[in-house]
């Protein structure tokens, strides 16, 4: 394996559209062989990319892969009421959206206020173990999985919801697959959640009406299966208007941010969102809605990089505004 051939593996976005497409056999597990030469190349020492590495550097010291204090996990004082021991339902905030998009755990801990869901924050909360995943460092990402699922079980916690779609998928699916995990509880995307009870809710119809167009993070869709929940979700909101880009669901277009790319390859991760920028002017829509931090991250830069006048808002933020 050349530096070459390195480089390549490491500028997949591992975003599934390709098992969408693929007529050939091996077409299902596209996105796993890509992740299994990655694990290779850091078995053999040639990977991952640098900027990688300083995600399990980053992870060692202060278990997320920012690099910030520890700490600041819980330092917002809506964060610090609702950590406890013990509760029904364990809201895992995940680290893109405790150290980066602060407002979207704001909104998150408002909606299950609202929702009366006997919830809490474990003051355990590490990284899922996503980027480690995705970059081919796999062995590091089994401790997070091992402590974050004792950090639940001890809690008594029936579920575990997640607002950010990266987290969503390596619960729901990585703790098994990758490490043969069984997980003793449910893990719901908060959209799946907020559908179940959404009764509980009273809206506020907007005014004038907003038209909004849904782009699905490949981490829900594709790769969790969760294509519908956060439309039914949407098509609830009085006052929303709902216009599909031309590729959706399955056949979505990628932000770009996967995989370690925003890290490593910022160009490539940039004209990415803006192809999807793109398609949402092209629907009338005057927001761009998603259920995922990192989505919101690179599409929100694509917006500002291209002089979009698109509004960009995680459907947590839209229902907890509306509720």
């Amino acid at each position: 394996m050349t530096a070459s051939t390195v480089q390549k593996i490491y500028s997949c976005i591992l975003c599934g559209a390709c098992e969408q497409q693929c007529q050939q056999d091996v077409g299902d597990h596209l996105v796993e062989v890509f992740e299994a030469l990655r694990a290779e190349a850091v078995e053999n020492g040639l990977g991952p990319l640098p900027a990688h590495k300083a995600f399990k550097e980053n992870v060692d010291k202060v278990s997320n892969p920012y690099g910030d204090p520890a700490d600041q996990r819980f330092a917002e004082d809506h964060v610090k009421k609702h950590v406890k021991d013990k509760a029904e339902v364990v809201y895992f905030m995940g680290c893109t959206a405790a150290f980066r998009e602060k407002d979207l755990v704001k909104h998150t801990i408002s909606v299950l206020e609202k929702l009366g869901a006997d919830f809490a924050i474990l003051k355990d909360e590490i990284c899922c173990g996503s980027p480690l995943i995705t970059t081919g460092q796999v062995d590091a990402a089994r401790s997070l999985a091992e402590k974050n699922i004792a950090a639940v079980t001890n809690a008594g916690a029936k579920v575990v919801v997640t607002s950010c779609a990266g987290c969503f998928r390596t619960w729901a699916t990585q703790y098994e697959k990758k490490f043969g995990f069984k997980l003793p509880f449910k893990v719901q995307h908060l959209t799946e959640y907020i559908k179940d009870n959404i009764k509980k809710l009273a809206f506020k119809p907007s005014k004038p009406r907003i038209k909004v167009t849904y782009h699905d993070p490949c981490h829900l869709g594709r790769h969790g299966g969760v294509y519908e929940a956060p439309r039914d979700v949407l098509k609830r909101l009085p006052g929303v208007d709902l216009v599909e880009m031309p590729r959706n669901r399955k056949n979505a277009w990628c932000c770009g941010a996967g995989a370690g790319v925003k890290s490593a390859i910022k160009d490539l991760a940039l004209e990415t969102a803006k192809k999807r920028i793109t398609e949402s002017e092209q629907t009338g829509a005057t927001v761009i809605v998603t259920t995922c931090p990192f989505c919101e991250r690179n599409l929100n830069d694509a917006i500002k990089a291209s002089g979009s006048k698109l509004v960009i808002k995680d459907i947590i933020a839209l229902v907890d505004e509306m509720a």
